[in-house]
């Protein structure tokens, strides 16, 4: 069914708009502010939170604990250049009432595509996910967006990347530092052995060899408990699939 499809969003300014969908194309909605927030009932089990993007170095909503690594594993994955959440609301009519639908993430890739990411509920897809997306096939349609479905890796890589993570953050970096662990890490090893051989003090070493794995400048294993004697090296292809892929994208 065709629907007269309208986007709210922020302009450059941070002024609220609405235009019609097919008009949307150009807006770089990745770079735009939010235009709503989750409001939590007590009787919902669902946690609002925020990650904070090393990709862009903004916050980023999460309203759940899913979605939560569905943003990490934007934040990671190297062919991903800008993120949002929150930051268009798409509004139509139907049955004599106004409708709306926000979707989870908008996402620039290097290629310079721009994808609108529909998570479902924690539960599984449901009746009323499967109408959400129909709305967003027809907003893609519209606007040359394409839609994607997240792929959430196993429970031990999502596990290694939360640790790793926590050491995103910009002041982790040391050059002197990852000089040394690049040079102990230039064939694969034990993570401690290397560490220990870097001839820098573990406290020290430790949170920038988590930074170097986080931001790609050294590779490991990810499905393989993230302990002492776990290889790291070069990177390397030791990522599982919906590691290297977290979307699924539909074609047009």
């Amino acid at each position: 069914m065709a629907r007269e499809l309208r986007v709210l969003h922020q302009d450059q300014y941070g002024v609220r708009r609405t235009r019609p969908a097919e008009r949307m194309a150009e807006v770089p909605l990745t770079e735009r502010g939010e235009v709503w927030q989750p409001s939590r009932h007590p009787s919902q089990r669902s946690i609002v939170t925020w990650w904070w993007a090393a990709t862009n170095r903004r916050l980023v909503g999460c309203r759940s604990l899913d979605r939560l690594s569905m943003a990490m594993l934007l934040d990671f994955h190297p062919g991903v250049v800008d993120f949002s959440a929150w930051a268009a609301q798409l509004v139509w009519r139907e049955k004599g009432r106004q409708r709306q639908l926000v979707p989870d993430f908008f996402v620039r890739t290097a290629a310079g595509q721009t994808l609108v990411v529909a998570c479902p509920p924690q539960t599984g897809p449901s009746g009323r996910f499967e109408r959400q997306l129909a709305v967003l096939r027809e907003a893609c349609e519209q606007t040359g967006w394409q839609l994607a479905a997240p792929r959430l890796p196993g429970t031990v890589a999502l596990v290694n990347l939360r640790w790793v993570s926590r050491r995103r953050h910009p002041r982790y970096g040391d050059a002197e530092v990852e000089a040394a662990l690049a040079r102990s890490f230039t064939r694969p090893r034990p993570l401690m052995e290397g560490v220990e051989a870097c001839g820098v003090p573990r406290t020290l070493a430790l949170p920038r060899l988590y930074h170097m794995l986080w931001h790609r400048r050294l590779g490991v294993d990810w499905s393989v408990p993230l302990g002492p004697g776990a290889a790291v090296g070069p990177l390397a292809a030791g990522e599982p699939d919906a590691v290297r892929r977290p979307l699924a994208t539909e074609q047009p």
